[in-house]
C-alpha cells in the first residue's frame, strides 16, 4: 500500500481519447455544478429580498457533501444546510465562520489562536471535518485557516457522519467551502467596506464566456484588522480562479486555483478572574484552580481586561495554503458519465506563541506559559475519480456511482522539538503590564509523517416505488502512517482499514412533503493521523454511528419558503480512556460519548415583502456515557458530563425587506449556556447577539451602513486553558461597505 497507482492520467489520457473532435460554442456548468445564482449576474435587487428566490437554498438544490449522485436535499435522506453567496452578503458575513452561524444548529469559535472550529449537535473541533471543494485535509491547521467568505459560491454543512463520502473523522458533521465556477454570463462585482477597529476590507470577482468553448472566473480578496484586543493585527489575502474548457458536447474540463494567505498577531483569550476555588470535597481555598476537579468562586472577566491581549510582544502565526485542482467531466454514453478530479494542497505555516495565560488569586497576577512553536511544511496529492450510472432498474429509476480515491499527505513537521517554554515575564499585572518576549528559540524540522489513503465506495439511489427511495453507500478505506524522527526516536508505522457507510429511505407524502428515516457510520482515529504516537500504535479507530428521521416541507403556494425538521441520535465508541487494573493505569477504548436532540429551520417570504428566516436546534442529550480522564498522577470519571464548548440550545432568526431603493434586515443570533472544560466546573454563559443593516440602492450600486452586536454584550465564544480563558467576541461595531456590479 505504501505506492498508491495514480489515477490521473490514465483518466484524463482516456477523457481525452473520447472526446469528439470540435468545439462547442458554449462553456457549460459541470456535473455537481452549483445551481444558486452566481453573485452579480442579474440586478442587485436579487440581493435585497422583494419575493425573489434566487438567492436563497431550497430543497430542490443540490449539495455535493451530502451526496454525489446529483441528488436534490429534498431526496436525501439527510440533513444538509447551504449558505450560499447572495446569503451570505445579506448576512453581512465577512468569515467563514460568520456564515456557518447562520445555519441550523451551529456555532463556532476561534481557538488556538487563529484556528477557527464548530460545533453541532453535541460535538466540536475534530469531530466536524472541514473541507474544501470536497477534498478533506487530515490537520485543522491545513483546512481551517481564518477564510474571507468572498470566494465562496456556497457553504455546505452535512450533519452527522460523513465518513462515507469524506473518509476517516466527520462523526459530528462536515462543512464544505464550496469555490465559485466559471459560468456562462459575463457579470463581476466590486465590495469595499470600513469598520470599527481599522477593518478593511475589498474584494473583486469577475467572469464569463472566453470564446466559444472557454470561460474564466477570477476572484481576489484582501482584508485588515487592528484587532479589538492590543497587538492583534490581523491580514488577510485570497485569490482563486477557475478555467473552464468544453471542447466537445460530452466533455468539460476545469483547471482551478486557491491561493490564502494571512498575518495574524495572535490573542488567544482573556484571563477568567475569581476569588478563590472549591476542590473536589467542597473545600475552599485560595490558590491557582485545578481545572480538572475545581469550580471557581466568583468567576468573571474583569471589564478592565476587555481589549488586553497577554500574548509575548514578538509573537506571529503566518500561513500560506494553495489548492489546486483539474476536474475532468465526460459523458461516456447515455446512462455513464464520470467526473476525475486530480488535486494538490500546500501548506507553509510558521507559528510562535504563549497560549497560556491564566489568573493567579494568591498572588493576583497572571501566570503565562505554554511558549509553543509550530512549524509545517506540507503537500498533499490526490486522485479521485467517480463513475455514475442513471438508468432504470426493471421500471425503476436507479442511481449508481462508484468511486476510488488515492491520497497522499507528506507532512513536515517540528512534533516533540525541544525548547524553553516559559516567557519573559512569567507573571504580568492584571493591567498595565510589559507584554515581553518569548524564549531564544526557532522552529527546527524534527519529523516527517506521510499519510496514504486508498479508497473505494459505492453510493446508489433506487426508485422502490414512485413515492420512496432507498438511499445507501458503503465506503472501504485503507490507511497508512509513516512517521520519521530526525532527532532520534524510533520510526512508527500505523495501518486501519474501516468500512462505512449509510442507509436511508425517503417518503414522498405529497408534492411538497417528504419524510426520511436514516442511519450512518463513520470511523475517527484517537488523535488526528499526523499526531499519531507509538504510544497509540495498539488503538483501533473510534467508531460513530447515527439515527436520524425528519420532515421536509415546501410551504403553502403564494408565500415561498421551507421547513426542514430532523430529530437524531449520534453515539461515539471507542473513545480512548484510562482505568486501573492491580494498581497500574491502563489506557483502554472504552469510553463512549451520546448525543440526541432535534433541529428545525424555517423560511418564508410574506405577502407584504419581508423575507423571514429561523432556526433552532436543542440538544437535550450531549454527554459522555463513559470516559475516564487521565490526570497524571490518578483518573476521574466524566461520565455524564458534557463536553467542553458544546452549546445544548442555538436559534436563530433574520429578517429582511426592501422599500424602494432602501433596504433593511436584522439578525438575532443567541447561543446557550456551554461547559469550558470536561470537569464541568466553569461554564461559559448564554449570549444573544443583535445585528442590523440598512442599504441605500442606486442600479448596480448599493451602499450599506451595518452594526454588529448592537447591545454591545460582553461574550465569550469560546474556551481554553481548561476553561480559564475566554475569547471574547467583538464589542459593538459598526461598518459602511460599498457594492458595485458591473
Amino acid at each position: 500500500m505504501r505506492n498508491h497507482p495514480s489515477l490521473s492520467l490514465i483518466a484524463l489520457a482516456a477523457a481525452l481519447c473520447a472526446m469528439p473532435a470540435g468545439a462547442q460554442s458554449v462553456a457549460p456548468d459541470g456535473p455537481g455544478a452549483s445551481r444558486s445564482r452566481a453573485p452579480g449576474s442579474g440586478p442587485i435587487e436579487e440581493l435585497t429580498v422583494e419575493g425573489r428566490r434566487g438567492s436563497m437554498p431550497t430543497l430542490d438544490d443540490t449539495a455535493s457533501t451530502g451526496s454525489r449522485l446529483g441528488l436534490t436535499l429534498r431526496e436525501l435522506p439527510a440533513s444538509v444546510a447551504i449558505v450560499t453567496q447572495p446569503q451570505i452578503q445579506l448576512y453581512g458575513a465577512r468569515t467563514a465562520l460568520e456564515a456557518i452561524e447562520s445555519a441550523v444548529g451551529m456555532s463556532g469559535g476561534v481557538g488556538v489562536g487563529s484556528i477557527p472550529s464548530y460545533a453541532t449537535r453535541g460535538f466540536s473541533g475534530s469531530d466536524v471535518t472541514i473541507m474544501r471543494d470536497g477534498i478533506r485535509q487530515n490537520t485543522s491547521s491545513q483546512s481551517s485557516r481564518p477564510l474571507d467568505s468572498f470566494l465562496f459560491d456556497r457553504i455546505e454543512i452535512l450533519k452527522g457522519p460523513a465518513s462515507l463520502l469524506h473518509g476517516e473523522g466527520a462523526i459530528g458533521g462536515a462543512v464544505n467551502y464550496v469555490s465559485k465556477e466559471a459560468g456562462r454570463e459575463r457579470d463581476g462585482e466590486l465590495l469595499v467596506n470600513m469598520g470599527s477597529y481599522g477593518h478593511r476590507r475589498s474584494a473583486a470577482g469577475f467572469g464569463g464566456p472566453l470564446g466559444d468553448a472557454l470561460a474564466y472566473r477570477i476572484d481576489v480578496s484582501a482584508s485588515r484588522a487592528d484587532g479589538f484586543v492590543d497587538r492583534n493585527e490581523e491580514r488577510y489575502d485570497a485569490a482563486g480562479g477557475e478555467l473552464r474548457w468544453r471542447p466537445s458536447a460530452d466533455t468539460t474540463v476545469r483547471f482551478a486555483f486557491t491561493g490564502l494567505r494571512d498575518r495574524i498577531e495572535s490573542y488567544y483569550g482573556t484571563p477568567v478572574i475569581y476569588d478563590a476555588v472549591i476542590d473536589a470535597d467542597g473545600n475552599e481555598a485560595v490558590r491557582p484552580a485545578s481545572t480538572s476537579t475545581d469550580r471557581l468562586v466568583n468567576a468573571r472577566i474583569d471589564p478592565r481586561t476587555r481589549r488586553l491581549n497577554y500574548n509575548i510582544e514578538d509573537n506571529f502565526s503566518n500561513a500560506t495554503n494553495t489548492f489546486t485542482r483539474v476536474i475532468v467531466d465526460h459523458r461516456l454514453s447515455d446512462r455513464w458519465t464520470m467526473r476525475n478530479e486530480t488535486y494538490a494542497a500546500t501548506q507553509r505555516l510558521d507559528w510562535r506563541n504563549v497560549e497560556r495565560n491564566t489568573w493567579n488569586p494568591a498572588t493576583e497576577l497572571v501566570d503565562r506559559g505554554s511558549f509553543f512553536l509550530i512549524y509545517r511544511r506540507d503537500l498533499q496529492v490526490g486522485n479521485r475519480i467517480d463513475f455514475i450510472r442513471d438508468a432504470d432498474w426493471g421500471a425503476r429509476r436507479n442511481r449508481l456511482l462508484i468511486g476510488m480515491l488515492v491520497d497522499r499527505n507528506d507532512q513536515d513537521r517540528n512534533s516533540g522539538q525541544v525548547y524553553p517554554r516559559l516567557p519573559s515575564p512569567v507573571s504580568v499585572p492584571l493591567t498595565g503590564f510589559d507584554p515581553g518576549l518569548g524564549p531564544d528559540a526557532e522552529a527546527e524540522l524534527t519529523v516527517n509523517v506521510v499519510t496514504r489513503t486508498a479508497a473505494v465506495y459505492l453510493e446508489n439511489a433506487l426508485d422502490i416505488t414512485p413515492r420512496l427511495t432507498l438511499v445507501g453507500g458503503l465506503r472501504r478505506d485503507d490507511i497508512e502512517i509513516d512517521r520519521v524522527s530526525f532527532v532520534g526516536d524510533a520510526p512508527f508505522t500505523k495501518s486501519y482499514g474501516p468500512t462505512t457507510g449509510r442507509l436511508g429511505m425517503i417518503y414522498e407524502a405529497s408534492d411538497r412533503i417528504s419524510v426520511y428515516v436514516s442511519h450512518s457510520r463513520a470511523a475517527q482515529p484517537v488523535s488526528q493521523l499526523v499526531s499519531l504516537t507509538a504510544a497509540q500504535d495498539e488503538f483501533s479507530l473510534q467508531k460513530g454511528r447515527q439515527h436520524e428521521a425528519g420532515v421536509k416541507a415546501s410551504l403553502l403556494p403564494g408565500y415561498g419558503g421551507e421547513l426542514t425538521v430532523a430529530l437524531f441520535d449520534i453515539e461515539k465508541n471507542d473513545l480512548l480512556t484510562s482505568t486501573f487494573v492491580d494498581g497500574e493505569r491502563i489506557n483502554s477504548q472504552i469510553g463512549a460519548q451520546v448525543s440526541q436532540g432535534i433541529e428545525v429551520s424555517f423560511g418564508t417570504f410574506l405577502p407584504s415583502g419581508w423575507r423571514l428566516d429561523a432556526n433552532f436546534a436543542r440538544t437535550w442529550k450531549a454527554e459522555y456515557e463513559e470516559f475516564n480522564e487521565n490526570l497524571g498522577t490518578g483518573v476521574i470519571s466524566r461520565a455524564g458530563n458534557t463536553p467542553a464548548n458544546v452549546p445544548k440550545t442555538t436559534a436563530g432568526f433574520f429578517a429582511s425587506r426592501s422599500f424602494g431603493p432602501w433596504s433593511v434586515a436584522g439578525s438575532v443570533y443567541h447561543v446557550g449556556e456551554r461547559q469550558a472544560n470536561t470537569n464541568n466546573g466553569i461554564q461559559l454563559p448564554a449570549y444573544t447577539k443583535i445585528d442590523a443593516s440598512v442599504t441605500r440602492r442606486w442600479d448596480t450600486l448599493a451602499v450599506t451602513l451595518r452594526g454588529r452586536n448592537l447591545t454591545d454584550e460582553l461574550y465569550a465564544q469560546s474556551a481554553g486553558g481548561g476553561g480559564l480563558m475566554w475569547r471574547l467576541a467583538e464589542p459593538r461595531t459598526w461598518e459602511l461597505g460599498l457594492r458595485y456590479e458591473f
